[in-house]
């Protein structure tokens, strides 16, 4: 199946704009992520996600979300302020 990540605002080399990755059916959210930072040889930099929001469509989600053929998966850096 096909997934589309979209990243915003997350500073990693490779990680801007629409990817569309292809996982097995039944795919969670950390699958894509990995697929596509093995695709990209960014493995070592997933450790930074944690730190990050992840939306299927408009619907909160979390790593262990199942996804579906063509969804968009948004990857967001959480902003800290005070």
């Amino acid at each position: 199946m096909c997934v589309r990540v979209r990243y915003l605002c997350v500073d990693l080399p490779g990680c801007s704009g629409v990817k569309e990755v292809e996982v097995a059916e039944g795919a969670t959210v950390r699958q894509v992520l990995t697929e596509h930072a093995r695709l990209c040889s960014l493995e070592d930099s997933l450790g930074k996600l944690p730190d990050s929001m992840f939306l299927v469509g408009k619907n909160p989600a979390r790593l262990d979300t199942v996804l579906s053929n063509d969804d968009e998966l948004f990857v967001m850096r959480i902003l800290h302020g005070g």
